[in-house]
């Protein structure tokens, strides 16, 4: 069935996520991108404005603009091709939410940036299981693994020496051929539109996609949407470093936020590429569920929330490019540790005393 037939019927009960190909990078180029990380998180931490004081921190992501408990409740709709290991049932558990801004220094919020948010919780089966998501679209400004981490080198150039020393960082990676000019323009074309142009007003009215996975032998990808009641904040001045997290903090005040929690099951190559995560899904989405914030944070929830690792291959089989950002996601962590890193066990006592 082709995504226009399925978007036409809106029957997915004969979708399986089936007849896929994997393409993962080799163990060598992995081995790579696990050194790069670090290199990365090492020379952030050494930058003043970073405030690290020489202290690593996540690779990306590293500024929280918010880190609360709330509710994860998945629905009988999940697809047959999909009940298995953490969708396995119908379920109401609790969850920890953590939304960032992309960049791995503390940037004010109303820097464009992208923005991401990364779900923790523990199925009925107790696997530790991890949601990662981004607001670019459904797509990711990078096609693999190696175009993402140069990327990111010229991020962090950036942050060390400001756009100088971000157009130095480009041309040797022109002339290394770790990006070629139609690669670079394309990534450029891409973060122009998700990001630069993309102004953010609300967390709350934000979609975010993850990149793709399976389970068993079906392989998918999931989406958070804003819930169809979410509104926006009238009478809410967006202002100053840190607006996004007063605007939720503001929203949590008059009541819970709720996003719907959806996927998209793979078809062919053409409509739901799995090794090209620059490509956004041409697939149908189904609800599966809903994501719940009820209450202002603790200011011990948001810190035990800002030490947990989170991982794409928690929970879930990595595909495509999230082979890489399983083993870059758990090298970073490692390598923040002496800074707070809660283990899985303390995760799961977190949860426990909810």
């Amino acid at each position: 069935m082709s995504a226009d037939e399925l978007n036409k019927t809106g029957d997915e009960s004969s979708v399986t996520g089936r007849g896929w190909t994997d393409l993962p990078d080799t163990p060598a180029t992995l081995a790579a991108l696990v050194l790069k990380i670090g290199e990365q998180q090492r020379r952030v931490a050494t930058v003043a404005a970073s405030g690290l004081g020489g202290h690593i921190d996540r690779g990306q992501h590293q500024k929280q603009l918010l880190g609360a408990p709330g509710t994860l409740r998945l629905f009988e709709a999940v697809p047959a091709a999909l009940r298995s290991g953490p969708l396995i049932a119908p379920f109401t558990l609790p969850v920890a939410c953590r939304f960032s801004n992309g960049q791995p220094c503390p940037f004010s919020d109303q820097m464009a940036d992208v923005r991401g948010v990364a779900l923790k919780f523990f199925s009925p089966a107790g696997t530790e299981t991890d949601i990662l998501a981004t607001n670019e679209g459904g797509r990711s400004h990078a096609k693999d693994a190696r175009q993402f981490m140069a990327v990111a080198d010229l991020l962090v150039k950036k942050i060390e020496s400001g756009t100088s020393g971000a157009f130095e960082a480009l041309i040797n990676e022109l002339s290394d051929g770790q990006l070629t000019v139609g690669e670079l323009t394309r990534i450029g074309a891409v973060l122009v539109q998700e990001v630069r142009l993309h102004s953010v007003r609300s967390l709350a009215l934000e979609s975010y996609w993850g990149s793709v996975v399976r389970l068993g032998e079906a392989a998918f990808k999931y989406s958070l949407h804003p819930h169809q009641d979410t509104l926006p904040l009238n009478g809410f001045v967006h202002d100053g470093p840190d607006c996004l997290r007063e605007e939720l903090l503001a929203r949590l005040t008059g009541g819970p936020i709720r996003w719907r929690l959806s996927v998209q099951l793979y078809l062919d190559e053409e409509n739901t590429p799995v090794n090209d995560a620059s490509r956004a899904w041409r697939a149908v989405p189904i609800v599966i569920g809903e994501l719940e914030l009820s209450s202002i944070p603790s200011e011990a929830d948001e810190r035990m929330i800002n030490q947990m690792a989170f991982n794409p291959a928690n929970g879930f089989e990595p595909l495509g490019i999230t082979h890489a950002r399983a083993d870059v996601y758990a090298a970073s962590a490692r390598n923040r540790a002496e800074r707070g890193l809660l283990s899985t066990d303390d995760a799961r006592q977190y949860f426990a005393e909810k």
